[in-house]
């Protein structure tokens, strides 16, 4: 995806957020995928009426569109079905506004893009990479990404020619892919049988065991449990992802560790 699409607000009770992380990955995927990422990243930010609205070229080939939107006092409240229906309202415009003044931008594709969305139901399962055999190129793993409001759950699909011979949830994590090459960026093929996914940390092995479909989890690191993959993880308790924020801040460097430790205060 060539297009980050950034979804925030200066404003209570605004659209922005953990939440948003779905609705922005969604939008960034059905962007490229209909020929609409035409801007490495597209910032949007609801604000109230003590701000002006515009939209602003940067550098980088970015752009960022400041949007005066109604604020509802119950937003936190609403069912997730409201929220995402408000957001997508928000992104939606924002971007015809951008339409308004790059006619690159299709209003057509726009109107598809939000249609499809709706049609089906904010639910998407979006490819983050692909992983073709060195022994057949007819076998390939492909890792994927389902966002929801409140999570990220990935999924590796094992192929061969064409059809599915394993499918397995490996992760919920937390609304943002900035973990992905962390943690899920490399893979690698032990012959036919076996697939191993890893990252830049080198925390974790998860391993994929084909002919059974099944998932083994090789910790890497000299901890307990690995202290960034289980940081970014979504469904543990707030207690485990403190102990396993203030082991991530142990293996640091020291001077990277006081810096990370200033940082929080």
């Amino acid at each position: 995806m060539k297009t980050e699409v950034r979804l925030g607000s200066v404003v209570k009770h605004g659209v922005g957020g953990p939440e948003a992380g779905a609705i922005n990955l969604i939008y960034s995927y059905l962007l490229h995928e209909h020929g609409q990422d035409f801007y490495k990243r597209i910032g949007i930010n609801q604000i109230g009426g003590d701000l002006n609205e515009f939209v602003s070229k940067e550098a980088g080939n970015k752009i960022h569109v400041n949007i005066r939107y109604p604020v509802f006092d119950d937003f936190e409240s609403r069912q997730p079905e409201e929220k995402n229906k408000i957001r997508l309202d928000v992104i939606h415009s924002s971007l015809m506004r951008i339409a308004e003044k790059d006619k690159r931008l299709s209003i057509s594709q726009l109107e598809l893009i939000k249609e499809k969305i709706l049609e089906n139901n904010f639910s998407f399962k979006i490819m983050c990479k692909l992983f073709v055999s060195t022994v057949s190129n007819d076998l390939v793993a492909k890792l994927i990404v389902y966002p929801e409001m409140n999570k990220f759950d990935y999924y590796v699909l094992i192929e061969n020619q064409g059809k599915v011979v394993c499918d397995q949830w490996i992760y919920s994590g937390i609304t943002d892919l900035i973990y992905f090459p962390e943690l899920f960026s490399e893979g690698r093929w032990r012959g036919d049988k076996e697939f191993v996914i890893t990252g830049k940390c080198r925390e974790v092995e998860i391993r994929i065991l084909i002919d059974d479909c099944k998932i083994e989890y090789k910790n890497l690191s000299p901890y307990d449990r690995p202290p960034y993959f289980e940081m970014m993880r979504a469904d543990i308790s707030s207690e485990e992802k403190e102990k396993a924020d203030e082991d991530w801040k142990h293996s640091l460097p020291p001077a990277v560790a006081g810096i990370t430790r200033r940082a929080d205060n």
